[in-house]
């Protein structure tokens, strides 16, 4: 069982470095796109300086504190699209019949569909997180803890995508369903909690898990309660597993 983890894990990192390395061919291409991401992420920016000049705060939320939201959203969201844009992926090769190619590897095939594919502007994102987050919320503390909390925010993205991709075994064109979701997915996690009803919290916390990728982090570096992080991981658990469960079967 080990030893099958750690080849899947080692296909992985193999797939993540050659589609680093292949997307980074064009150096120029390369750095125009994640350049142009930074400063189209940046334009929100001075949405909320705006916002917050004619009203202090948002429920209990300053400028700092909204800012820390597009912060972990964009950060997990590019980290899931560097590492994991294979999922976003998985209609087309079904739909195209390039699934074969990865059922015929001894390894687990979602482990190669996921690190199949990378996405040049999702290090826009990334980058700008860690920007956002040392120009309203610096500290060393929070750098170490952003890096911890973003790589289960990007599972559970990537996992969600993944979950509801699968339905194109089941029914054709349901990609656009996962467009739906996903678009659902970052832009709640775009905005504090405070501003959703009850009822909506519901549907961010399971079926659009934006709850889980976004909001918790953001309370953890806010003010740290180690009860979040065990749902946190839990719930990062929870998903990854689903995502495997529903391809397989």
């Amino acid at each position: 069982m080990l030893t099958e983890v750690k080849g899947n894990i080692k296909l992985m990192l193999l797939g993540i470095k050659y589609n680093t390395m292949k997307c980074m061919e064009n150096k120029v291409a390369f750095l125009t796109s994640v350049i142009m991401m930074i400063f189209n992420n940046a334009t929100f920016i001075i949405q909320w300086l705006t916002i917050f000049a004619v009203k202090e705060s948002m429920g209990s939320y300053t400028l700092n504190d909204v800012m820390l939201f597009w912060a972990i959203s964009s950060g997990a969201y590019g980290l899931a699209h560097i590492l994991f844009n294979g999922v976003n992926k998985i209609p087309n090769y079904i739909e195209e019949g390039k699934l074969d190619a990865f059922l015929t590897t001894p390894k687990n095939p979602l482990c190669y569909v996921a690190t199949s594919s990378t996405e040049p502007s999702a290090w826009g994102d990334l980058l700008y997180g860690y920007i956002a987050l040392i120009i309203f919320n610096f500290s060393i503390k929070n750098i170490i803890l952003y890096t911890i909390l973003i790589i289960f925010g990007s599972l559970i993205y990537a996992s969600t995508i993944c979950i509801f991709n699968t339905l194109t075994f089941r029914f054709f064109k349901s990609s656009e369903i996962t467009g739906v979701v996903t678009n659902a997915l970052l832009n709640s996690s775009l905005y504090p909690d405070v501003i959703f009803s009850r009822a909506v919290k519901i549907i961010f916390f399971t079926i659009v898990p934006s709850g889980f990728a976004c909001w918790i982090p953001v309370h953890l570096i806010m003010s740290f309660n180690p009860l979040n992080l065990i749902i946190l991981i839990v719930s990062t658990i929870v998903f990854v597993s689903l995502s495997f469960i529903l391809f397989n079967k």
